[in-house]
């Protein structure tokens, strides 16, 4: 076994495992040289290391300034960027943002994605990226349109509380959605992106409730899921840890607006117990090459080079100061360099062919751009591909699933917030729609033999096909308190069948949260589903080890009388894998609900 982790670090990391916030590194028995970096890291500013392009080829821009300060050695870059492929779906975003075209960006990970022990999400791997792309290849500004002065008027009618009359009457929506678009328009150019990452998950999460955490239109999409997914090594046909993220990457790579997707494998010292080989990096590496994700690892470029004094620039102390479960600021740099070197090295290859092409035509290179650059000599001299070489690799349909028939579900799989109101059947008594002032919404019901009826579509296979006849886990999301809560039971009305269950809306912990219970449900595109409020919860022991985290943000209000038969729905998420024996989600966090809701605010800001 290959083990890095020094017993004064580790010590030091355990003590800390659980900080949220800092006011700078970890330095405690550090070097006087892991100290000078760590503090360098956490200063680190991308945006002020940028630099104009010293020279190349006439296809580049004046305004692009694509050289860089590096703060990592060349060797170690180049360590840590594990796999390339053809790269084609990244190498045409990149050509996008070369033609200041505006790009959407969207993250999908745990809590080091989130900003875990590194004081936020700004100063996270994503946000030093941003700031990258932005200040090396931002996007053209929007010129005003015709409609930007009614739409500031509307704003001010809105500010006013008056109605917009024109010829007729606006509603306040139409007014609010045009006011988010000239705000968008008129700011500060720069790339969209979307942190959709949440703390405390895994790939299953995601991929159940994709449509949540990510960004509409994504065309670059950054996962980050080596430390959160177990690290056993299973490729077995069933219960394999790694079928989610197989799942979860068809979904994206499938998106209409053909994503770029790149695997960031990060490594964290607590989870993998200080050893290079536990984690479940290795495995996704069989995914990148067989998908041709370009992917960067933290552990390839830091701990070989830490291990024999290579270079100081990532010695331990200096990368891992975040706390025992996330890497430090040093460890955020780090992939941001190894990012932009990607990128960098891919526009360069660009460039080459793209010269290429044009000296083949006899063209003046002055104005000329990748956008009117072709296929000179259709890759037959062996260099890069031309831009129409690579959007045809870009459009080719997926392979098969290493996974037999782990293709994933083509619908909605998770139902929370208003989603849920979708598959409500009428009529509804003694069940309220409410946020109970908390702005998280779910419904609510007070008293005994209230009855909900959902209709759900349990078909994730199509009929006929492999998987169709096998039961699915179907998952419902529900408040559970230390406060004296109710009851209530769940069965399969029609469509469907199942084995009935009741949920206890108790807990003995000082915390409440959105837990799920699983239920084994047939599948059906019609799946009827009766949720029944019964009597009182009976207070009882909580197997701890079922809840992979605590959230307050489903907390109701104080306890009444009527709390006794309290019983509110969060939620439903759908199960993928038929034949599973449990679900892939623990609890519903609270960020998913925000997420969503920021989600929905892009879609109509961007439309």
């Amino acid at each position: 076994m290959i083990t890095l982790l020094s017993f004064p670090l580790f010590s030091i990391l355990v003590g800390l495992s659980t900080a949220d916030k800092h006011t700078g590194p970890i330095i405690q028995n550090l070097t006087e040289a892991e100290v000078e970096y760590a503090n360098m890291y956490w200063i680190y500013n991308a945006t002020e290391r940028i630099m104009p392009t010293a020279q190349g080829p006439s296809v580049i821009d004046s305004y692009q300034k694509l050289d860089y300060r590096f703060l990592l050695p060349l060797a170690e870059r180049m360590a840590g960027i594990t796999y390339v492929g053809h790269a084609s779906r990244l190498r045409m975003v990149l050509e996008r943002a070369r033609n200041r075209e505006t790009l959407r960006i969207g993250a999908l990970g745990g809590s080091i994605t989130s900003g875990h022990g590194v004081g936020g999400g700004e100063f996270t791997y994503l946000q030093y990226f941003m700031d990258w792309l932005n200040g090396a290849m931002p996007p053209r500004r929007r010129p005003p349109s015709s409609g930007d002065d009614d739409a500031v008027a509307a704003e001010a009618a809105l500010r006013a509380g008056r109605a917009l009359q024109a010829g007729g009457g606006v509603d306040g929506g139409w007014l609010e959605r045009r006011r988010r678009r000239v705000l968008l328009r008129n700011k500060a150019a720069k790339h969209e992106f979307l942190n959709g990452a949440v703390p405390g998950t895994m790939s299953g999460y995601t991929s159940s409730c994709l449509t949540h955490h990510l960004i509409p239109g994504a065309d670059l999409i950054f996962v980050e899921f080596a430390v959160n997914d177990s690290p056993l090594n299973s490729w077995a046909p069933e219960g394999s840890p790694r079928k989610p993220l197989e799942r979860l990457l068809r979904k994206l790579l499938n998106l209409p607006s053909q994503p770029a997707v790149v695997l960031v494998n990060m490594f964290a010292m607590g989870p993998s117990h200080g050893n290079y080989l536990y984690t479940a990096e290795r495995d996704f590496m069989e995914f990148a090459t067989y998908y041709s994700l370009p992917t960067v690892s933290l552990k390839a470029a830091v701990l070989p080079s830490a291990a024999v004094a290579g270079a100081e620039a990532v010695s331990l102390g200096a990368i891992f100061n975040g706390g025992l479960n996330h890497p430090g600021r040093g460890g955020h740099v780090v992939i941001t360099e190894l990012l932009i070197t990607l990128c960098l090295d891919l526009l360069q290859l660009n460039t080459i062919r793209m010269a290429a092409a044009i000296a083949a035509r006899g063209a003046p290179g002055e104005g000329s751009t990748s956008a009117n650059v072709g296929a000179a000599d259709s890759g037959s001299s062996g260099g890069p591909l031309t831009m129409e070489e690579l959007a045809a690799v870009a459009a080719r349909p997926l392979p098969r699933p290493i996974f037999p028939g782990n293709y994933g579900a083509t619908q909605d799989t998770c139902y929370i917030e208003h989603q849920l109101q979708d598959l409500i059947q009428q009529p509804v008594q003694g069940w309220e729609w409410t946020d109970e002032g908390r702005d998280k919404w779910g419904y609510l019901a007070m008293a005994p033999g209230k009855r909900l009826r959902l209709k759900v579509n349990t078909q994730v296979k199509s009929v006929g096909s492999e998987g169709a006849s096998e039961p699915i886990i179907v998952q419902i999301s529900y408040l559970q308190s230390y406060r004296i809560l109710g009851t209530a039971k769940l069965s399969c009305e029609s469509g469907c069948t199942c084995t009935a269950v009741t949920l206890s809306a108790y807990d003995p912990r000082p915390v409440s949260v959105a837990i799920t219970s699983d239920i084994k449900v047939t599948q059906h595109p019609e799946c009827l589903l009766q949720l029944m409020t019964g009597k009182a919860a009976k207070a009882r022991a909580v197997n701890a080890s079922t809840v992979s985290g605590f959230s307050s943000g489903w907390e109701g209000a104080s306890p009444t009388g009527s709390f006794a038969y309290k019983f509110k729905l969060i939620g439903i998420v759908v199960g993928e894998d038929p034949g599973a024996t449990e679900g892939t989600v623990s609890f519903v966090r609270g960020n998913t609900a925000d997420l969503f809701k920021q989600v929905q605010a892009l879609r109509g800001a961007l439309a």
